[in-house]
């Protein structure tokens, strides 16, 4: 389980949002639930309370909501907050795979693709597949090593570039180098030399990486909450402020694309979908 020693949910600002994020919980949201149950577990945004932890990812659950039926089945599979249950893990893992949420999709074919099971481990890189096309990145990761080597797939190089490309565009910390591998295996093939220019313009492009964690978490957190507003189906009042009908894209807003990787048990990597 990840370390909450490193909080990036702090001061004021945090407090208010999270304060607000538990009215929309109240409210009917599961994404809400989730962030707070999240909160509650982790002591990150605020105090650590297991008791409120399970109270709120049970709300997210009963509304039927992905995010939150993906971490209770990592609870339950973790022993974290929960007691851990694996029958009741895979019960609701099958549930959030259902709803195709990608963090759940990527643990169901990390599962997968531990058994002896032919089908089952076919059916893991149909689900890092859906998972990668959803831009989660340690799925696009597992899937583009299985394609470099030739792992329960067929070997596809010219794929696994593809993959490493973006993921070292998106800052992955080893996908530079395994891109490097990549080129230096198609290198040879002469038939291969736009390919391996396009995978090698990586160098030439400046990847800015603005990042002060606490201002991002605020900012994520404020962006999570304009959009369940602007939605206007947890807002038990009417009022004028309401916006209705504009999603968190297009709302100008700083909105966030919130992913939580395998096993995500900080605030931090909810946010991030970082592991």
């Amino acid at each position: 389980m990840a370390s909450t020693d490193t909080k990036v949910c702090e001061g004021n600002q945090c407090e208010n949002e999270m304060r607000r994020l538990i009215k929309l919980a109240r409210s009917g949201s599961g994404d809400a639930a989730a962030f707070v149950a999240m909160a509650y577990a982790s002591g990150d945004g605020l105090e650590q309370n297991h008791q409120e932890a399970t109270r709120f990812i049970k709300l997210g659950v009963r509304h039927r909501n992905p995010m939150a039926t993906y971490l209770m089945s990592d609870w339950y599979r973790n022993g974290f907050v929960l007691e851990q249950n694996t029958e009741q893990a895979d019960k609701l893992l099958a549930q959030a795979v259902k709803s195709e949420y990608a963090p759940a999709l990527y643990q169901q074919a990390v599962l997968h693709l531990q058994t002896d099971d032919e089908a089952k481990v076919t059916e893991a890189v149909t689900l890092l597949e859906q998972a990668a096309e959803a831009k989660l990145m340690n799925a696009m990761f597992l899937l583009a090593r299985l394609k470099q080597t030739g792992t329960a797939t067929e070997q596809d190089l010219a794929g696994a570039g593809r993959l490493f490309k973006a993921l070292t565009l998106a800052r992955h910390p080893q996908a530079r180098d395994y891109l490097q591998q990549v080129i230096d295996e198609i290198a040879a093939d002469e038939q291969q030399t736009e390919l391996v220019a396009d995978f090698k313009s990586v160098d030439d492009i400046e990847v800015i990486q603005v990042r002060g964690q606490k201002l991002e978490a605020n900012v994520m957190l404020d962006g999570l909450v304009r959009r369940l507003n602007a939605s206007g189906k947890y807002d038990r009042r009417s009022i004028g402020s309401r916006i209705s009908g504009v999603s968190c894209e297009n709302s100008g807003s700083a909105c966030a694309s919130i992913k939580p990787g395998n096993s995500a048990s900080s605030l931090g990597e909810v946010l991030s979908g970082g592991k």
